[in-house]
């Protein structure tokens, strides 16, 4: 038995006859406290987001010094922000893998420094080449750092509030555009884009003090799947995360992500020019992101708290949000004057708050606790398709002098995702356990057992498994999936070899 317990390299079984590890050598796992400190934890998030996230929403602000001050086309500058965003997902799945080897503190930290150091590089750069890589590679990559262990932290801290804590960190985003807008715009106008940079790098010192707070809940690379204990196996790691490919539920909500994110920072990069361009004054303009802002701040509260309860389906509520964001996207043709963008900035801030804030939320709904990190790493880099949205609506603007056709196709496509997302339910109710190549059953007891001549073969009547472990090994266990090959008593052999 000693030799069947070495075999196995994944966390131990025991039967009732035979002694349990020392107590001293398990770690005291503890469940989450939906509450407590992790309120603290969605202060500090909140905080990244106001401060990150908002200073990426608020780009458009600086799009118009840049226009002026390299004198290159739409499409090429507003790479340099889509860059970034960019960079922010795609680096999802690095920044989830390194927060929880290494813990989000140290992550969430390097990532801070990461952007001080890239913003104040900006502030220096001679032509947008420069700018792409420091405000598009390196911020994006720091701002990914920053960003992916609050909301790691926020599922694992909360259950019943998940939503409600989620709103609130998302709210960030909101709020940080609805004060750096302003912000920049004064800094603009009295200091330059420049010396504006220089002074905002200098803000980033409290994400650092706020990365202290990051506490974690359980030891540093503890996750409750038994395959994800396979940490000796990189080989089964890997096949692990790409397993989820293999899950109807999460492909169809990746390509629903996709569709409805592409349009996502259009108006971010492109509203305040579009709005120029219609001869509304800069200064009024910038009020339009306000409206925006604090109405998605706000949304995102309430609707966080709303989608926290049972009656409320989230994902039939994420699909109607989706579905009016791009109904206002398809309507912006006919929005010229001042007084109907600021009803677009208000209302679209309404409408986009569902899908924001329901995005890490559903992808643990649909996806369950033990693959949410690599999920929702997943989720990031699909959603770099984002970056694409507004050198597209860039483009459009260069070949039609306006930003409107850029407006009609990112709308056409939240529609679309609408749609897709409702093939979900029918593909919830299909979905399968993924076959593995042997599945080892572990009993209600906890216990592997082997095949010996005094257990029978499973039958129609046995109870249902209840966990899978994707093990490769030639020791015969019993299996639900094997039963129609499994031997029968009269061929078990006197002897099984472990």
């Amino acid at each position: 038995m000693q030799l069947f317990r070495s075999a196995i390299p994944f966390r131990r079984f025991y039967s009732d006859g035979e002694p349990a590890p020392p107590a001293s050598s398990t770690p005291v796992i503890r469940p989450p406290p939906d509450g407590g400190w992790g309120w603290v934890i969605v202060f500090s998030s909140f905080l990244y987001n106001v401060l990150v996230l908002g200073y990426h929403n608020s780009f458009g602000v600086y799009l118009i010094s840049l226009l002026d001050t390299f004198g290159e086309t739409s499409q090429k500058t507003a790479w340099v922000g889509s860059i970034s965003y960019g960079f922010i997902m795609i680096c999802g799945p690095l920044s989830g893998k390194l927060t929880v080897k290494y813990g989000a503190r140290e992550i969430s930290i390097i990532g801070s420094i990461i952007i001080m150091i890239s913003i104040i590089c900006s502030s220096y750069a001679s032509s947008l080449g420069v700018l792409f890589f420091t405000h598009g590679f390196l911020t994006g990559v720091g701002s990914s750092f920053a960003f992916t262990p609050g909301m790691i932290m926020i599922s694992q801290y909360f259950t019943t509030n998940r939503a409600l804590a989620t709103g609130i960190v998302m709210s960030g985003g909101a709020a940080g555009a609805l004060v750096q807008t302003r912000l920049h715009q004064y800094l603009i106008n009295t200091l330059g884009w420049r010396r504006s940079l220089r002074v905002f790098s200098t803000l980033m010192i409290l994400c650092i003090m706020a990365g202290f707070t990051y506490l974690p809940l359980n030891p540093k690379g503890y996750k409750r799947s038994v395959a994800d204990n396979l940490k000796t196996s990189p080989l089964k790691k890997f096949v692990v995360d790409l397993g989820l490919w293999k899950d109807t539920v999460f492909l169809i909500w990746v390509v629903a992500n996709g569709l409805c994110k592409f349009g996502f920072f259009i108006p971010y990069v492109h509203l305040i020019r579009h709005a120029v361009q219609l001869d509304i004054p800069v200064d009024q303009a910038t009020n339009i992101m306000l409206v925006l802002g604090l109405s998605s701040m706000i949304s995102r509260i309430i609707f966080g708290r709303i989608c926290d309860s049972e009656k409320i389906n989230r994902l039939y509520f994420n699909q109607a949000s989706v579905f009016f964001v791009g109904l206002l996207y398809l309507l912006i043709p006919l929005l010229k004057s001042y007084a109907a963008l600021i009803g677009f900035g208000f209302l679209l801030g309404i409408a986009d708050a569902g899908n924001y804030i329901l995005l890490p939320v559903l992808t643990f709904d649909l996806m369950g606790a033990e693959r949410m990190p690599v999920a929702w790493g997943f989720m990031l880099t699909v959603n770099a398709v984002s970056c694409f949205g507004p050198p597209f609506a860039g483009w459009m603007n260069d070949m039609t002098g306006s930003y409107n056709l850029g407006f009609i196709v990112a709308g056409a496509l939240n529609v679309a995702a609408c749609f897709v997302l409702a093939i979900i339910p029918c593909a919830q109710r299909s979905r399968q356990t993924r076959k593995s190549i042997i599945n080892v059953t572990i009993d209600q007891n906890n216990e592997i057992k082997e095949w010996t001549e005094d257990i029978l073969p499973f039958t129609v009547g046995d109870p249902p498994a209840s966990t899978y472990v994707n093990y490769l090994s030639r020791t015969k266990f019993r299996c639900p999936e094997l039963s129609d090959s499994g031997p029968s008593l009269s061929d078990a052999p006197e002897e099984t070899q472990i």
